[in-house]
């Protein structure tokens, strides 16, 4: 029997469970740091308790028995009784992987698989090691239904037996009728009110019980659960003082007037939606584009105001649409404090990894696909960069190692930072790893700058590593991140010193739907060039152009880049007695590496969507689609990465 996905109290646990599930992966690596941090342990105990309820009331049985063993646990390590160590740890990150695999089951539609006996057994063992042990009835116990639709219980000293007397209380154990709506209202009333303190909440929790010691689950009397009107219970509004109700007041009134419901503030739109609008603004800021042409033409002053007014609404509307999209790139983010920690202990190193920027927003399909390169180049800090902790301390530096992961907005751009405090790289000695493997002769490698010698690591196979592990010098994987960012019309740039560390700067378009560019004429066909790419643009006297090894490079700022006349790599009217004396180059960063390219004209710059280029063009090497001009014409994106492995060894 399979689960219906489309039930929509199923995808709200979803969508509460996924969220408390990234959160424990942060906050457990983090409690190891902080063992006896009471708010950390808190704020654990209540995501277990959390999804203990949503599954109960979903019957996820195999969710439901690790979760409630996972809270047991927790509850004894926030009374002081336990204390985290790195072994216990490691138990509970093996339980969060048995959630998260249990949580994509469910997602998929099944009931989720047991967790493996083993971690039931080492978390029970914890349990029964100290107090609060529990007992076999308490274990095959179901969870009560009620359970389920209680969020959260603030209060630390409450119990889940206590909890369920209130409830009890408020409604009669044996009334009838009682949805789950009427007791979620009450407990998100209870946790919605932030001045309550849990002394105030044990004294109305007295009131209510007769001030009894006893919380079993025995009904009350007859006389009190007749269907009589329910005895008046003030629920306590925020920031006003309890008024707990008198014990023997025998009177019941009528029940106090229902708060007003809340208008719901967000729903859950389906990405393909998301995406068909984002396409339709597309069209509609070619269409700007468009009628902003004509109107150069016409010169009236009234269409300028009209063209004007389009171009700001399209504007805003297009970062309107675009913020729907939008993401906090925590979401890659929060799995970084397990990746190092769990790499730290495999390593036997002491990382520290800071996280810098994580609220900082972009487009959901840049977050999922950054999310396997940046992992990689973590890895790659921890095992390459950082030096063991003798190490370190033989050479000055404390034990424990840095590792910071940084994001920041600039303009249009996304900086992505990976930083470590490590050995560094010494450029001396991959220029002569490229030599050994054959990349280049010596003449050709003591030439290269530092810069160029640190970008032989992004080199298909390239790896200072003399034995190859499964972590992250298996020899292969940085030539596919560089791939990865490229495809996403990103850069990715090294800075690194002997001793100090290395730092690795990734800069990406904040969208790929919408993309700036630098429109430039070659022959009689315009191009794109994605802005993101576009280092800088001079004037370049033709007599400057130096040969070496045959290629023509130029000196920029005292650094040699090569130089290439894209006309004859893309049009087919190239003649070079057509030179002029003054060239337009275009300097582009192509992965690590600065390009100058040389253009016939440039037109300046204009926001395109990317189409897919037509049958005709299907596959060719070098470029990454088509859009519409503002002119009505037809331009074709450069792709340089593509074009650069595709024309740049032809030697022209």
């Amino acid at each position: 029997m399979a689960l219906d996905t489309d039930d929509e109290i199923l995808q709200d646990f979803l969508v509460e469970a996924e969220e408390i599930l990234e959160g424990l992966n942060e906050q457990l690596v983090e409690l190891e740091s902080q063992p006896e941090d009471g708010e950390l342990l808190n704020a654990i105990f209540r995501g277990f308790h959390t999804i203990k309820g949503g599954a109960g009331f979903l019957a996820l049985d195999s969710m439901v028995a690790l979760c409630h063993k996972g809270e047991d646990l927790f509850n004894i390590l926030r009374q002081g009784d336990l204390i985290v160590d790195a072994d216990m740890m490691d138990v509970f990150l093996k339980v969060l992987d048995f959630l998260n695999i249990m949580f994509e089951e469910t997602k998929s539609g099944e009931f989720p698989s047991p967790a493996d006996p083993k971690v039931l057994n080492q978390l029970q063992k914890y349990i029964d090691g100290d107090s609060a042990k529990v007992t076999a009835q308490e274990e095959s116990e179901p969870e009560p239904e009620v359970t389920a639709s209680v969020n959260t219980v603030e209060s630390d000293d409450i119990t889940d037996d206590e909890f369920e007397a209130l409830l009890n209380q408020l409604h009669g154990e044996s009334t009838p009728g009682k949805t789950e709506a009427e007791v979620k209202s009450i407990v998100d009333t209870k946790n919605d009110s932030d001045d309550i303190t849990d002394e105030e909440f044990e004294a109305l929790l007295d009131n209510l019980q007769g001030k009894k010691t006893n919380t079993s689950k025995t009904p009350p009397p007859a006389e009190e659960t007749k269907p009589a009107p329910d005895p008046e219970v003030k629920i306590p509004e925020p920031k006003k003082e309890i008024v707990p109700p008198t014990p023997a007041k025998k009177a019941a009134p009528a029940k106090p007037a229902a708060t007003p419901k809340q208008a719901e503030t967000s729903v859950r739109v389906d990405t393909s939606r998301l995406d068909e609008i984002m396409n339709m603004v597309g069209e509609l800021v070619l269409v700007r584009n468009r009628i902003t042409t004509l109107e150069a033409a016409i010169e009236d002053e009234n269409m300028a105001k009209a063209v004007s007014n389009l171009a700001v609404v399209t504007s805003d509307l297009q970062t309107a649409v675009m913020k729907t999209r939008m993401q906090p790139i925590k979401k890659v983010f929060g799995r970084f404090p397990r990746v190092v920690r769990d790499l730290a202990r495999t390593l036997k190193k002491e990382i520290n990894l800071e996280l810098r920027g994580e609220d900082t927003d972009l487009d959901k399909n840049l977050v999922e696909a950054l999310a396997d390169p940046l992992v990689h180049l973590v890895r790659n800090a921890v095992d390459h960069g950082i030096e063991m902790p003798d190490v370190r301390e033989a050479a000055g530096k404390p034990r424990l190692g840095q590792v910071v992961l940084g994001a920041a907005q600039e303009g249009d751009h996304i900086l992505l930072t990976i930083s470590d405090d490590g050995a560094g790289m010494d450029a001396e000695i991959l220029r002569q790893k490229a030599v050994e493997k054959g990349m280049m002769d010596e003449e050709s490698a003591s030439r290269l700058t530092d810069s160029e010698s640190y970008a032989l690591i992004f080199a298909p196979g390239f790896s200072l590593k003399q034995e190859i592990s499964d972590i992250s010098g298996r020899g292969v994987g940085m030539d596919v991140v560089k791939t990865s960012i490229s495809k996403l019309n990103g850069v990715i740039e090294i800075d690194s010193n002997v001793g100090t560390g290395t730092t690795l700067t990734i800069k990406v378009p904040l969208t790929l739907a919408i993309m700036p560019t630098l429109m430039v004429i070659l022959g009689d066909q315009i191009f794109a060039f994605p802005l993101v790419s576009v280092n800088e643009i001079f004037h370049l006297d033709t007599t400057k152009i130096n040969i070496v090894d045959g290629q023509q490079t130029i000196m920029v700022r005292n650094k040699t880049l090569p130089l290439f006349y894209l006309r004859k790599w893309l049009a087919s009217n190239f003649n070079e007695a057509e030179q002029s004396e003054i060239e337009h180059v275009v300097i582009v960063n192509v992965g690590t590496q600065r390009v100058g390219f040389v253009v016939d004209k440039l037109l300046g710059q204009e926001e395109v969507v990317i189409k897919p280029l037509g049958a005709l063009l299907q596959g060719t090497k070098g470029l990454a689609g088509a859009t519409i001009t503002g002119d009505g014409r037809i331009s074709l994106i450069i792709d340089f990465p593509e074009l650069m492995n595709a024309y740049a060894n032809r030697g022209y």
